[in-house]
């Protein structure tokens, strides 16, 4: 839970079944403090079996981090299943959206973020 409230930047990644991401992935922010990730960047991510689930990013996710105040980047990450090969990253339109996320997220980090001492 500390590596998560005092994080710099949050990737924040779930799984999607149904339109929506775990109880499990909730239970573990509703243990976050409310006041914890207050202006924290935010970088979400999920992934589904089909691309009929991209959108929880937007109505699910997105929604869950305003609650804690934070900042979400504008951009997120979706991967579905077609994307993936032996659970490795073959599609290069991921691997693009992926790398344009980093660099939008690189920004953000503040000049103290080089020690490192916060990542979760």
């Amino acid at each position: 839970m500390n590596a998560i409230e005092s994080a710099d930047l949050l990737v924040v990644a779930a799984p999607v079944y149904r339109g929506a991401y775990p109880g499990q992935f909730k239970h573990l922010f509703d243990l976050i403090g409310q006041d914890a990730l207050i202006d924290t960047p935010v970088l979400l991510a999920a992934t589904g079996g089909s691309d009929r689930h991209a959108l929880v990013i937007d109505h699910q996710l997105r929604p869950l981090f305003s609650f804690f105040q934070s900042v979400t980047l504008p951009l997120g990450v979706y991967a579905s299943e077609a994307d993936f090969t032996n659970y490795q990253i073959s599609s290069e339109a991921l691997k693009t959206r992926i790398r344009l996320a980093v660099e939008r997220a690189a920004p953000l980090f503040t000049a103290n973020a080089a020690d490192l001492r916060k990542t979760a």
